[in-house]
Order: structure tokens, then C-alpha cells, then sequence
């Protein structure tokens, strides 16, 4: 499914519409309206997170404009700047969508709140997914994990060159991904997260494996160096 919103072309592919709707089916099981529910207010929040990417990248120059792509697990915006950006920019960028994400769930409760809807089940549910789908999803891409918001933000403030920074976030990003994975298996039992947070592990593990395998071996592995 590809369309334009706000001039931004725009790409859904199956596998992320797969995902929402299995991550539907375990909060809500055999309710389909809940379900379909689901996918729709996942869809726009993601949506939304992608767009307050796309919008800053935008503004600070891009050579074409930004794409929006929601694939597999997530939602990705691709954009080539006009020239290098600095860490304060690099950093706008990646906050930009758990910022609109965020705004978006300050609406969601503003309407919750004003009275204009009456509550019933189907709509409880509804506040419910659309907090966990802007609050709740925003704060776990603030995680600082590699490739989350959180962990380029965190690349972005680490010290050294743009290589070393990116090895470091790796670093942190398995020790936080691992803890994150066991933590959330001995809190809520359920092994979709941990699965979740152990790939970006294995993931930054071998990113760190592949980089310290092109480096001249003047100190042992592993050894941050500028």
C-alpha cells in the first residue's frame, strides 16, 4: 500500500500489518473488533513517529524528500541531508518522533477527558491501545539501543569519532538489550519483548564483532579508543 500524507510518499508493507495484528491478538485474543482496532491506531501512531521524523529532517535540508516506510517490526524514514549534520541535529531528528508520538497521546487523554465521548468497554479499550501505542511505545524507543531513537541519541552524545561512537552505542546497546530481555521475561512472563530486545542484541553484538574485526590489533578487542 504506498500513498502521499502531507506530501511525504508513504509505503505499508504486509509484514507490518502482520505484526500490529498478531501484537492485537495477544492483548485482545479472539475479540476481532478489538484487533482490528488495534491495527488501525497502531498504524496511525506509527504513522505519526515516522512523520515528526520526516518533518525536522525536512527542515534542516534534505537532498529528496523524506520517505516513510512501515515494514516487518517498525517504521523507518529515510531522508539524505543536504550536508553533514551536526550531533544537535542529528539528535533533533531522532527525538522528533517519540516527541510527536508523545504529543499524539497528550490528545488521545485530552479527548478521553473532555467528556465528549461516552465510556463503554470497546471504547476503554480503545484509550488503552492508544496509550500503549503512543506513551508507552515512545518511551521504549527512547531505550538507549541501537537501532532505537534511543540509542542514536546516545551515539550522538557519546564522545570520539562518528565510528568509535557508533561501536561504543553498540557496546551499551547489548549490555541494556540483555538486561532489558531478562528483565521483561522475569516481570511480565511473556517472551514476545525479550525476543524483541534479545535480536537488537545479537544484532549490536555482531555489529561490534564485524568492527572490531576490520581494526588493526594494537589493543585487545572491545577496547574503547578514539
Amino acid at each position: 500500500m504506498s500513498f502521499r500524507l502531507f506530501g511525504f510518499p508513504v509505503s505499508i508493507e504486509g509484514s507490518f500489518l502482520l505484526t500490529v495484528a498478531f501484537l492485537g491478538y495477544l492483548s485482545f485474543e479472539s475479540q476481532l473488533d478489538r484487533i482490528v482496532a488495534f491495527v488501525v491506531i497502531a498504524v496511525i501512531a506509527v504513522l505519526v513517529h515516522e512523520l515528526g521524523h520526516a518533518v525536522v529532517a525536512q527542515r534542516q535540508g534534505s537532498a529528496h524528500t523524506p520517505t516513510i516506510t512501515l515494514a516487518g517490526m517498525a517504521g523507518l524514514t529515510r531522508y539524505r541531508p543536504v550536508r553533514p549534520p551536526s550531533r544537535a541535529e542529528s539528535i533533533l531528528v531522532s527525538a522528533a518522533g517519540p516527541i510527536a508520538g508523545i504529543l499524539l497521546g497528550i490528545v488521545v487523554v485530552v479527548i478521553a477527558r473532555s467528556g465528549l465521548i461516552t465510556s463503554t468497554p470497546f471504547v476503554d479499550d480503545l484509550y488503552r491501545i492508544g496509550i500503549f501505542t503512543t506513551f508507552v511505545w515512545s518511551a521504549l524507543n527512547l531505550l538507549p539501543v541501537l537501532p532505537l531513537d534511543g540509542g542514536h541519541i546516545m551515539a550522538d552524545l557519546l564522545p570520539g569519532s562518528v565510528a568509535v561512537r557508533r561501536r561504543r552505542a553498540a557496546i551499551i546497546s547489548v549490555m541494556t538489550a540483555g538486561l532489558g530481555a531478562v528483565g521483561l521475561w522475569l516481570w511480565t512472563g511473556s517472551l514476545f519483548g525479550p525476543i524483541f530486545l534479545a535480536m537488537f542484541a545479537f544484532q549490536n553484538a555482531s555489529s561490534v564483532r564485524a568492527a572490531g574485526a576490520q581494526e588493526p590489533r594494537l589493543a585487545p578487542p572491545l577496547s574503547p579508543r578514539d
